[in-house]
């Protein structure tokens, strides 16, 4: 039901040692789940590919090293045959067990939902943001609403304004936005911080403010009741 993507670089000695502590743990968690994988540079390649063979079971790797992310990210994304597609950020952490991931996953996929939040959980599982509090635009949002594992929101009720690349999309949805971000990213007149085509940091930016979840207002979002992933903010992955 499920593939994963990856696009990345990774450079720095602190995140390379998150990847080889939690790519065994993604490899068990999603160990029937086929992973389309691109490392974005020569550094540090023959250990990174050496990690991903011995962990992760169903492995598409390549080294491509087109400097625009999207195209290369699309390109992976069109190889998938399964309804949803992840993308999941190298520096993943998971905080729970393989059936507590998928508790989650199976229940979006259940209820046809189109996109699972998988990003700053921590924040947005707080009680004002599970109340309603949505700082970033001008709907009255009712707050979510409880299922068994998670919480259901629509796109304009969401806290968060962007699009956020870590989550689970339906895989057609997700090529879409890929190909509209490569199409009329040139053309976008709102400010994006990180304004560089080789970064997902610039995707994220293209799909915000009135382009963001408020222009996808009946979009059926999904955040997971506990923080069962996590992004490893210790330092960052700039260049």
């Amino acid at each position: 039901m499920i593939s994963i993507v990856q696009n990345f670089i990774c450079t720095k000695p602190e995140r390379l040692q998150i990847l080889k502590e939690q790519l065994p743990i993604i490899g068990n968690v999603f160990s029937d789940v086929e992973f389309f994988v691109n490392y974005n540079t020569t550094k540090n390649l023959d250990e990174i590919h050496s990690l991903y063979k011995q962990y992760i079971p169903k492995l598409n790797f390549y080294n491509d090293l087109s400097e625009e992310w999207a195209p290369v990210t699309l390109a992976l994304a069109k190889q998938i045959t399964t309804p949803y597609t992840i993308f999941l950020c190298e520096d993943t952490q998971i905080h729970v067990s393989k059936q507590n991931v998928y508790n989650r996953i199976n229940e979006f996929i259940e209820l046809d939902y189109d996109y699972l939040l998988l990003t700053k959980l921590e924040k947005y599982l707080r009680s004002e943001y599970v109340n309603g509090y949505t700082p970033y635009n001008h709907t009255t949002s009712p707050g979510y609403q409880k299922l068994k594992y998670g919480y259901f929101y629509l796109g304009k009720h969401a806290p968060h304004k962007r699009l956020s690349t870590d989550a689970v999309y339906k895989t057609g949805w997700y090529q879409d936005r890929l190909e509209e971000f490569i199409l009329n990213i040139d053309q976008c007149k709102h400010h994006i911080p990180i304004r560089d085509k080789r970064k997902p940091n610039c995707y994220e930016g293209y799909y915000d403010f009135d382009n963001g979840m408020a222009r996808f207002a009946e979009l059926k979002c999904y955040i997971p009741d506990e923080v069962i992933i996590s992004e490893f903010d210790g330092v960052k992955q700039n260049s």
